[in-house]
């Protein structure tokens, strides 16, 4: 493949796909909008008689059968919006205003303190995840050393290994750590 045709094809699938655009945007006409202080005019349901709302044939005889809990399809324009009715406990929400004050946030909670006592609790709770964990990678090296698989056997022996340094060293921290806290509890 040269390079004239790997340029040239992108180039006409970005054009056809821009004339595509523009023919859209061309033939959907314009679309109208309420002005910016006046609420939307209201649409009502197909089943209340409103002869103001087109419905095209398709939709209408869908419609003639008996009434269903779906959201009702309202016609406009050759466009269809779904309207759900609002269910209890839905608020609608208040619509923007311009030039309005920012909302106010709650104040940020001030970073309880990381006292000896706290760290220590931590990781209490880390080396009796990490000893888990050690126990279900030995579980899966006895598996795959039954299975033959020779490679996972050995990935799990390494993995098991760095696990055991680890919890090794949350053990001493631990331990260092008790005795702290230990002391922080007699200080007050």
């Amino acid at each position: 493949m040269n390079n004239r045709s790997r340029f040239l094809l992108p180039l006409g699938a970005a054009l056809l796909l821009g004339a595509a655009v523009v023919v859209h945007f061309l033939l959907s006409g314009p679309v109208a909008s309420a002005p910016a202080g006046t609420s939307p005019a209201p649409t009502g349901s197909p089943a209340a008689g409103s002869t103001a709302v087109s419905t095209p044939g398709a939709v209408r005889t869908q419609r003639a059968g008996p009434a269903k809990s779906e959201p009702d399809v309202v016609a406009s324009e050759g466009r269809s919006a779904t309207v759900v009715p609002l269910g209890p406990g839905d608020v609608v929400p208040e619509p923007e205003v311009e030039n309005a004050p920012p909302q106010r946030n709650d104040p940020i909670e001030p970073e309880k303190p990381q006292t000896a006592e706290w760290k220590h609790g931590k990781l209490v709770r880390i080396s009796e995840l990490m000893a888990r964990n050690v126990e279900r990678l030995e579980e899966e090296r006895a598996a795959a050393e039954a299975n033959g698989d020779k490679e996972e056997a050995k990935r799990l022996a390494v993995q098991l290994s760095r696990h055991r340094a680890r919890l090794e060293m949350l053990n001493k921290q631990t331990a260092a750590l008790a005795g702290q806290a230990s002391q922080e509890r007699a200080a007050q």
